[in-house]
């Protein structure tokens, strides 16, 4: 079916039949429907997301905190300059971000206006492909190309009386989707055309980002493009990386962090200091400080070989390839560290990447058990990956049973027995066969190792199907983490509620104090990024009102929320 012919009787019998066949490797085979190709691929992932199909899902409200952002103000002021050409049309324009949340609305006429509130086709209304099915904003995001979805298209029943043209929304130096803009127009009105217009908005947009950036990045972001850069080399900047050919897979996300972090800190008495990167001393320079911005150049050596499609070993993905190297000498691994430290879900991540299912898990105390040892051995000879909690536990009583436990590990077979010891417990005859008999990793605190809290928040993130933004995971990393992982497993959960499924978690739902530390602020400045902040949510994230608020200009606040980094919270902050 193109996209000129279009019947809404058909367009239902191909939903059916996909519905009745199933979307399974036994089910209808793809490319069979007579829809467009990118309205039977999102059919099928709306039919089997995670929250189930549901057809008269209304979508969720997120209201807007703190600041608009970078990317609702760009979107605002394109809008106002296409609704002047949309003048005369019953269509409205609408701008999402990277979750689907709608983030501006420009509709002109009352009537139509009042159809997509029906609908809750407004601002602060979660669009996303995962939460509604097919449409105009998700889909356009999922498939990172335009998209015209008419009518019957439409899974959610409540958006089939639209025609809604989509297109994806690229960051102008990450390149990254961020967003998206559709045109929304009664299903009987809509013609081909629109997805020309939602093509060019979403170019727009993106443009306008790039104007938002500081003449000194736009003019490195020259460079990067007419290939000048004659060896790896970095930009490093809040919002993101701009790399040379070969030098973005030695930088990791989360060293990125880490690396901002380093470079922030550094006094700069000197406009050039070293650096390590990818094992490599690195010189960093800091080219550009006006305005508030700060980007810094990294340069590996010239004749540095950058590891085909692999990023410097950092945290999580270090301290799993040394359980790796150490469990292939003996099949035995032990990890030793502080309470809460992150032991077991350390061993857990691992084994479930190397083995592709989950390992038993084991209290070390149930080895006292009849049969628990047996049961234990025979695991580890089917397959089976074995992890023992609290093995400090255990006393002098139960070194003939640990011992033959010990002894059906075997470095040949895929299975690995792990037994993870908090060092809480010094000096007992188990701690010491552990150490005399099997090769360990010690963790450190939590807080002493910023690389190891990022990682395995990403994976506590994707247990919710959920992402973090760099602010979040900065703030993350600055965090000292009293309640160690228990505390970091119960935030993630806390973040992952309030948002959709497939969504980016924001540094905006944190508590207080740790925005205020992800900003390294004290005294006098840490009060006042708080009564900002305060003001902004009161105020619904209008400046103007926040502005009154705190009794100062609109020209002052404006500078102290790009001084303080509200101007860009989903980017890392000075």
């Amino acid at each position: 079916m193109s996209i000129d012919t279009y019947s809404a009787a058909s367009v239902r019998r191909a939903r059916e039949q996909l519905l009745e066949a199933g979307v399974g490797a036994d089910g209808l085979a793809p490319r069979t429907l007579d829809v467009p190709p990118e309205i039977e691929r999102s059919w099928r992932r709306s039919f089997t997301a995670p929250g189930g199909y549901d057809p008269t899902a209304t979508p969720a409200y997120h209201p807007f905190s703190g600041h608009a952002g970078r990317l609702r103000d760009t979107a605002q002021v394109v809008l106002a300059r296409w609704a002047e050409s949309l003048t005369d049309m019953r269509v409205a324009l609408l701008v999402s971000d990277r979750s689907g949340r709608v983030i501006a609305r420009n509709v002109g006429d009352p009537s139509h206006a009042r159809r997509l509130d029906k609908v809750s086709a407004a601002e602060g209304f979660d669009f996303s492909e995962s939460a509604l099915g097919t449409n105009g904003l998700g889909t356009a995001m999922e498939e990172k190309s335009a998209v015209f979805v008419r009518g019957a298209e439409h899974v959610n029943d409540r958006l089939q009386a639209l025609a809604c043209a989509g297109a994806p929304i690229y960051d102008p130096l990450s390149h990254r989707v961020v967003g998206s803009v559709a045109l929304a127009a009664p299903a009987a009105a809509s013609h081909p055309t629109m997805l020309a217009i939602a093509k060019q908005a979403a170019l727009d947009v993106r443009g306008a980002l790039l104007n938002t950036v500081p003449p000194e990045l736009q003019a490195l972001l020259a460079r990067f493009a007419d290939g000048t850069a004659r060896h790896p080399v970095l930009a490093v900047g809040r919002g993101g990386v701009l790399a040379s050919t070969g030098a973005l897979p030695l930088l990791s996300e989360e060293r990125y962090v880490t690396l901002w972090d380093e470079l922030q800190a550094h006094n700069w008495q000197d406009d050039v200091t070293s650096v390590m990167l990818a094992g490599q001393l690195s010189t960093a320079r800091r080219i550009s400080a006006r305005g508030g911005e700060r980007v810094y150049l990294v340069e590996l050596p010239g004749d540095h070989a950058a590891p085909a499609g692999r990023a410097e070993q950092t945290g999580l993905s270090s301290l799993t390839a040394h359980l790796e190297a150490l469990g292939r000498r003996t099949g035995i691994v032990g990890i030793h560290g502080p309470r809460d430290s992150g032991k077991t879900l350390l061993a857990q991540i691992w084994l479930r990447d190397r083995d592709r299912r989950d390992p038993i898990l084991l209290e070390a105390l149930a080895l006292r058990g009849t049969g628990a040892i047996r049961s234990a051995a025979q695991a580890l000879s089917s397959g089976m990956s074995v992890i023992i909690r609290g093995a400090e536990m255990l006393s002098g009583s139960d070194m003939l049973s640990l011992q033959q436990l010990i002894s059906a590990a075997d470095p040949i077979r895929s299975a690995r027995l792990v037994f993870c010891v908090c060092d809480a417990v010094p000096g007992t005859a188990v701690g010491d066969l552990l150490g005399r008999e099997v090769p360990r990793v010690d963790l450190p605190p939590l807080h002493d190792d910023p690389d190891r809290v990022v990682g395995l928040a990403r994976r506590l993130a994707e247990e919710h199907s959920a992402s973090l933004s760099p602010a979040l995971v900065q703030a993350l990393a600055r965090w000292d983490w009293p309640g160690g992982v228990p505390e970091l497993r119960g935030l993630i959960s806390t973040l992952a509620a309030h948002h959709a499924a497939g969504s980016m978690l924001d540094a905006d739902l944190l508590p207080a104090e740790m925005r205020t530390r992800a900003r390294q602020l004290r005294g006098l400045a840490a009060s006042e990024y708080r009564a900002i902040d305060t003001a902004l949510r009161e105020a619904g994230g209008n400046r103007s009102k926040a502005a009154e608020i705190l009794g100062i200009g609109r020209t002052t606040l404006y500078r102290k929320l790009r001084m303080y980094g509200f101007d860009a919270q989903s980017t890392l902050t000075p």
